[in-house]
């Protein structure tokens, strides 16, 4: 058992699942055979003995995608989609193995009708049983014994944490080798680690030193090798915006800083849903596209069309579209500044595009392109780019991913004239909590509050 795992935790998780499993597989075959009108009822013994396979497979890939972990930092988003993208890994297997291994036809409405039914139930499953290890987790039932090995800024940090984040369910039970820098707060322990770790029992060590005790964190990380108890080390580092990662180079562990969590594959498969829905959407769309062109041209003289240079993913400049929304200006006289409340710039009915976001419609061909993502963080002109990462912590991590025309920090309120530093907070935030689901919950609310915003001149 991984020392990640509380054998009890796993346990219920291991049990609840084979329950949902089961039950979700023979409700399948019930509402199929016997209860959606024209089904014909097969015998139970040709689905019978197949519950067993699905449960396996079911086992299989929940524990591959390290759903039975015990980790609290995991979020609700991502386990919700580990969930499904096990219920998929399931179902193509399942089908691969009926197509090529099994003789007798089986109902492809039944196998289609209990992924739905047994998705539903774990991911309902996963958020009861969650809830109660987090009430758990913040009475201190459950809770890990943490001994502090260390002192400095990274100890005081992860201190900081444990406190404010009690459902975590860490508990610090003394601080060693704190060189008179501990935390009063806590036990603080001398001598030798042996006589330390057989009163303290603790269940984790963290070990922390500033730089300059580089020596001393050196000597106690070889005297912890061979510990059982789960050992972690805090880096002396500022802090991680996006988020870490440890690496393994040849035998060498080396830390990624501010490491983006989207995979290969996902990045395929948000760039398929934005060429898919844009695709769908603008053909949808297109009469709409053509009137406010129309409107355009005849409200004010110059190019329909809008055409400026922005920032996207790795730095890369492309030609932003937009509806024109101010008085044409020949090339070379733009100022360069942002536009302000009543901005004498702006036309009409540019300022009512503006206002309803509608000049942000011709995007759709920059996503089309490739330039850019629906959900993503608003690119910005490549001088402000190069003048805003020497005055804001973090901004050029922005471009980890692809710009997009909506983000979490226009569906909160940062648009136009607003903070910079809470805009790129909230971006930095997406990146590093990244999820198909949160992309679908910033469409939504895109529809519901990010056409219409009072700073949108």
């Amino acid at each position: 058992m991984d020392s990640e795992k509380d054998y009890s935790q796993f346990l219920m998780k291991l049990v609840v699942d084979t329950i949902i499993i089961f039950v979700a597989w023979f409700a399948s075959y019930f509402l199929r055979f016997y209860v959606i009108p024209g089904g014909v009822g097969e015998p139970i013994n040709l689905f019978a003995p197949m519950s067993v396979l699905v449960w396996v497979l079911f086992l299989y890939f929940l524990n591959h995608n390290r759903l039975y972990r015990i980790a609290p930092s995991l979020t609700w988003q991502t386990e919700i989609q580990l969930l499904l993208y096990s219920s998929v890994q399931v179902f193509l297997t399942l089908t691969v193995i009926l197509y090529y291994l099994y003789g007798r036809r089986v109902s492809r409405l039944t196998i289609a009708l209990f992924m739905v039914v047994v998705s539903i139930l774990l991911i309902v499953e996963r958020v009861v049983i969650n809830r109660r290890l987090v009430r758990l987790r913040a009475s201190g039932k459950i809770a890990k014994r943490v001994l502090l090995v260390g002192y400095g800024d990274g100890v005081a940090r992860y201190i900081e944490e444990v406190v404010t984040h009690p459902e975590n369910g860490f508990q610090i039970v003394g601080q060693f080798d704190a060189h008179h820098h501990g935390d009063k707060r806590y036990v603080q322990f001398d001598g030798i680690l042996e006589d330390v770790l057989a009163t303290a029992r603790p269940q984790i060590i963290v070990i922390g030193y500033p730089t300059a005790a580089r020596i001393e964190e050196k000597a106690m990380i070889a005297k912890c090798y061979d510990l059982i108890q789960r050992v972690l080390v805090i880096p002396d580092l500022p802090y991680s915006m996006i988020g870490s990662k440890i690496l393994d180079f040849h035998s060498i562990p080396v830390m990624q800083l501010n490491d983006v969590s989207i995979t290969f594959f996902q990045r395929i498969g948000k760039r398929l849903l934005d060429f898919c829905l844009t695709l769908v959407g603008t053909i949808i769309i297109s009469p709409f596209l053509l009137l406010l062109a129309i409107l355009v041209k005849i409200t004010s003289p110059g190019p329909v069309l809008y055409k400026q240079k922005r920032v996207t993913m790795d730095g890369k400049e492309f030609m932003m579209l937009k509806f024109r929304s101010m008085a044409n200006r020949p090339p070379g006289e733009e100022d360069g500044k942002w536009t302000t409340k009543d901005d004498p710039r702006i036309t009409p009915f540019g300022k009512f595009i503006r206002r309803t976001s509608m000049d942000e419609l011709p995007q759709v061909f920059n996503v089309l392109r490739g330039e850019m993502s629906l959900i993503g963080p608003r690119p910005e002109r490549p001088e402000l780019v190069k003048k805003f990462i020497h005055e804001i912590p973090g901004y050029q991590l922005r471009h980890k991913v692809k710009a997009g025309i909506t983000g979490w920090a226009q569906v909160n309120g940062y648009r136009g004239d607003t903070s910079l530093e809470g805009r790129i907070e909230y971006d930095l935030a997406y990146i590093k909590n990244w999820s198909f689901l949160l992309d679908f919950k910033i469409f939504v609310l895109t529809f519901i509050r990010g056409f219409i915003n009072k700073n949108a001149y």
